[in-house]
């Protein structure tokens, strides 16, 4: 009987396939042919959980990599998740300091290969790479690895990756500068070298990556210059080559219209784009390079002390004129805010909503729409002598499933505060949803547990409203324990 080794390398390729990463570990040492199959599989994807104050794991992979180069080829998807579940919840613990100080990292480590090669790439910051390498520095060596992956196509990371280290992290409330950006962490550098350096560094183009993704801030403080924090990182993430989705946020450029460092990319595959932060204005700019996009979520972040720029108002007029431009490819859309008080922030003022979504009536192909309910009737505050005050003025006319959130853009504007409002989604749906959302199936409540009264003991209202309608409905609740990336 022939032994499984033995077979053809293309049927032995299809049975690995189909193997758990403990199960290709154990294969890989059965015989030197099994191991030269398995390798490429064991490096494809990378999907490990990282900790902050030991990334062993990632300086043994940068090893690896620098040993033996064409392992390289091989990884086509990286996620590095956090060590520990954060939320808005959780957030405190992102303050503690590290359980113990990072392991200072040698000569057996590959620290005789990693200084060499950043000393020859010429970049402006690799002396400050260098030195954050030798502290140990979970980010400096996680953009190390990065920078050596030619054929990636997926990277995502989570907070351990992007948020400063501890030293860094101070509850001072001082806007990053260039006087600071040495300062900065690595990712978002090795990025913008990979784009908008054209000198011999070394640093992999990725030309084949595709999907982007890094986690909002959780704390309403992040420390000083988070990853990712310049314009200039999300420009260069827009203008890779390949790029298909990305899911990150950044601050907005200090005046507008900006101009992109080599030229406006044109964006041909990018599908999916899930911005936070980033104004109407900003965004309109980045959607006018746009050509095939059909999901967009666009969260409003109110946060002056990060960002001067913005401001506390929230401009609807402004966000769909901007929107106009994806008209004829966009199929889900998500508006969202993440301006609601916090309890460690005594200044915090309510959003100034100005405008209405109107003008999502001409998004003819969007066919699931994700809102705060506040924000359909943000008239309601500012009433004119035209204002109507009903929902479906402000629903895409070809819609199939909408989801009103219950995210605050102030004090008092969750559901739970706007009962007399509910009616109105009886009236819709009721009279009017036939002829201005022809095409609807369901209607989801995505409701908070921590909204001010309720509205847990009023949701038989909520279901009682669904009554004598063919739509279906649903109503959940966010755990607050979710996690705010995916």
């Amino acid at each position: 009987m022939a032994s499984f080794s033995g077979c053809a390398p293309e049927l032995i390729d299809s049975i690995l396939q189909h193997l758990s990463f403990r199960d290709l570990l154990a294969v890989s040492i059965v015989s030197k042919r099994l191991h030269k199959c398995v390798t490429p599989l064991l490096y494809s994807q990378i999907d490990m959980t990282v900790h902050r104050d030991n990334p062993r794991s990632i300086i043994h992979l940068c090893r690896s990599i620098f040993n033996r180069p064409e392992l390289a080829a091989h990884v086509d998807a990286v996620r590095l998740r956090d060590s520990e579940c954060f939320s808005r919840w959780t957030h405190f613990s992102m303050n503690k300091p590290p359980e113990a100080s990072p392991p200072r990292p040698n000569d057996e480590d590959g620290m005789s290969k990693f200084v060499p090669f950043i000393s020859r790439s010429g970049l402006a910051y690799a002396d400050i790479w260098t030195e954050k390498l030798r502290s140990g520095d979970l980010n400096a060596f996680v953009a190390l690895f990065l920078s050596r992956l030619p054929r990636i196509k997926s990277f995502r990371v989570g907070n351990m990756v992007v948020l400063p280290d501890h030293e860094k992290k101070q509850q001072g409330r001082d806007a990053p500068t260039e006087a600071r950006d040495m300062e900065n962490q690595f990712l978002g550098k090795v990025f913008q070298s990979a784009v908008f350096d054209s000198s011999n560094h070394g640093i992999s183009r990725f030309r084949h990556l595709q999907h982007i993704s890094y986690p909002w801030l959780l704390n309403p403080w992040p420390g000083k210059n988070p990853d990712f924090c310049k314009p200039k990182d999300m420009m260069a993430l827009l203008s890779l080559p390949s790029v298909r989705s990305i899911s990150g946020w950044c601050l907005n450029p200090e005046s507008l219209p900006f101009s992109w460092p080599t030229g406006p990319p044109e964006l041909a595959y990018l599908t999916s784009l899930s911005l936070i932060h980033v104004r109407h204005d900003f965004l309109g700019q980045i959607l006018e390079r746009t050509r095939v996009l059909k999901k967009l979520r666009w969260v409003w972040s109110h946060t002056p002390y990060l960002d001067p720029l913005n401001t506390d108002i929230l401009d609807l007029d402004r966000l769909t004129g901007a929107l106009l431009v994806v008209q004829n490819t966009l199929e889900d859309l998500v508006i969202s805010t993440d301006a609601g008080p916090t309890w460690d922030d005594p200044d915090f003022q309510d959003i100034d909503i100005c405008g209405s979504l109107n003008g999502l009536r001409n998004m003819v192909n969007i066919k699931r729409f994700k809102v705060p309910f506040a924000l359909l009737l943000s008239d309601v505050y500012n009433p004119s002598d035209s204002y109507t005050g009903r929902l479906e003025d402000s629903i895409p006319p070809n819609v199939e499933v909408v989801t009103f959130s219950d995210n605050y853009t102030g004090f008092n504007q969750g559901f739970g505060s706007r009962l007399h409002e509910w009616p109105k989604i009886a009236s819709w749906l009721l009279e009017t949803a036939w002829k201005t959302t022809p095409c609807l199936k369901e209607v989801c409540m995505f409701l908070k547990p921590y909204s001010p009264r309720g509205p847990s003991h009023e949701l038989h209202k909520l279901e009682e409203i669904f009554e004598g309608t063919d739509v279906l409905y649903n109503i959940k609740h966010e755990s607050k324990d979710s996690q705010r990336w995916d």
